[in-house]
């Protein structure tokens, strides 16, 4: 189905989030780790977490025992936060107005949709948290076998069986 398209950093920045609440408080990932399990390569994950450190969602920790961790907790980062963190500089549309000659950019009504649609994606993403996304993963049979890779892990809990 056709529709608005998020980048590959998009992705990554997701799933790598994803990565560091499944580790969070046993240990610190390193960026190798999340770029294999995920099979990526470090070198375009390592701008993707430049991105996310930058906008606080991730925390750098250099050294021996030093890694990634997030920045905040799973339900205070925000899918829209990531969105936001890595899509910033791309809007949803851009007009060529300028390059047309167009005297209609200050009423457009064009501009008016679009602002008003990215207003609402926001609104949605916005409502939904890291918290949320494991929350609705842990209830569900689906299991994201990447997340198994990095050890030493515990398995996640097993969803409840419904009655």
């Amino acid at each position: 189905m056709p529709g608005l398209r998020l980048s590959q950093s998009t992705d990554m920045a997701l799933h790598g989030l994803w990565a560091l609440a499944h580790a969070e408080g046993r240990r610190f990932l390193l960026l190798n780790e999340i770029a294999r399990a995920q099979n990526v390569s470090e070198s375009y994950l390592s701008k993707v977490f430049q991105k996310l450190t930058r906008a606080g969602l991730v925390h750098a920790v250099r050294g021996k025992r030093g890694g990634y961790t997030l920045g905040r907790s799973p339900a205070a980062i925000t899918v829209g936060d990531v969105v936001r963190a890595m899509e910033a500089d791309q809007p949803m549309y851009q007009c060529l107005a300028q390059t047309r000659c167009c005297e209609a950019m200050k009423n457009c009504s064009l501009l008016r949709v679009f602002a008003e649609a990215q207003q609402q994606m926001y609104a949605v993403l916005d409502g939904v948290s890291l918290a949320d996304l494991i929350a609705d993963f842990l209830r569900g049979v689906e299991r994201m076998t990447w997340l198994q890779l990095h050890s030493p892990q515990p398995s996640l809990p097993q969803a409840p069986a419904e009655s």
